[in-house]
């Protein structure tokens, strides 16, 4: 495939650069950040557009908090502005991007997600009696930023995009950089992280000739006939991530095993008959409509508000089959109205 040039045009038109702005915004509009580039866009994009085409333009510092969501991860909350240059640079990338991602990679992607992820593995469930999952060891913090780089050098030929998206990797001038690592809440950077990946997708695919291939991100799956097979995957694959990427496999948490033991994958264990949420992620889930329920008896939440998250939970539990678990749940809630 031939890579793509003349980009950078396109990213710094002003046009491009005002679109992003809007879209940055979309949920955020009431913070005072993007009220403030708001209320002067014009002004702002113009001195985006100046320092993107002078080639002074630079990320300013971060705000970075942890979440326990299971697991601890440190998340970065990226400037407003920053936030209008990523959106402008991926406005002109994700379609370059797009081209060369197989089908199954489900992550970032219009039309996909992780419902369709989710049906594609109940369905593969179904048609393979063995699994592999893969995690990869602390993958974002893990990302080499050298690697990063020509990985997206084998598809973008445009030096001046090129200079700017190693300017988003090295990140703000004050803090350093180690060279690895792309910060969790970036849009750059779950586009970056899924390049990255897409080229382990085409090894699984096409050099191994996995069949039963599904990619969420960093969750990794692949399903065969034969438990031999995959655990020469797995092999071949920690190979291929070693020396071709600069990362590793969490051994601990890469498993082999037959589908009946429920496969995990993205919170959900999925066997062949049935779909149900893992034991942590049901404890996490049933805490959470507690807190809701009671932060509004406390007057801390609208009753709209506990109506809403109430449904937005249940939505996201009708991907598995969990009818009794959400009309016991509903009783509690309607119980303590």
């Amino acid at each position: 495939m031939r890579r793509a040039a003349h980009l950078f045009e396109g990213v710094t038109r002003f046009d491009n650069l005002l679109r992003a702005a809007g879209t940055a915004a979309k949920g955020k509009r009431e913070t005072r950040a993007a009220a403030e580039f708001l209320e002067r866009v014009e002004l702002e994009v113009l001195q985006l557009q100046r320092a993107l085409v002078a080639g002074t333009w630079r990320p300013s510092a971060a705000h970075e908090f942890v979440i326990h969501d299971p697991k601890q991860r440190t998340i970065t909350a990226v400037p407003f502005a920053d936030q209008v240059v990523h959106h402008a640079l991926m406005a002109v990338l994700e379609p370059v991007f797009e081209r060369r991602m197989i089908f199954h990679s489900y992550a970032c992607r219009t039309g996909k997600g992780t419902h369709a992820a989710l049906a594609r593995v109940k369905r593969l469930v179904r048609r393979f009696p063995y699994f592999l999952r893969l995690d990869i060891a602390s993958f974002f913090p893990s990302v080499s930023h050298a690697v990063m780089q020509e990985t997206i050098g084998r598809v973008v030929k445009d030096r001046r995009v090129l200079d700017l998206s190693a300017t988003i990797l090295r990140g703000p001038p004050e803090r350093g950089s180690t060279g690895r690592g792309l910060p969790i809440g970036s849009l750059t950077s779950q586009w970056f992280a899924n390049l990255l990946l897409d080229r382990l997708d085409h090894r699984v695919q096409e050099t191994m000739r996995i069949r039963g291939y599904v990619r969420y991100m960093d969750d990794v799956v692949l399903l065969d006939e034969r438990r031999a097979r995959l655990h020469e995957a797995r092999r071949e694959i920690e190979t291929y991530l070693a020396n071709v990427l600069d990362l590793a496999l969490k051994p601990s948490a890469t498993l082999v095993a037959p589908v009946t033991e429920g496969l995990p994958f993205l919170g959900w264990l999925v066997f062949p008959g049935t779909t149900r949420p893992r034991p942590a992620n049901r404890k996490r889930y049933r805490w959470r409509l507690r807190q809701r329920t009671w932060e509004l008896h406390r007057g801390l939440r609208s009753p709209e508000s506990h109506r809403q998250g109430v449904a937005s939970l249940f939505e996201l539990l009708r991907a598995g089959d969990t009818l009794g678990l959400r009309s016991q749940w509903a009783e509690e809630v309607t119980m303590s109205d």
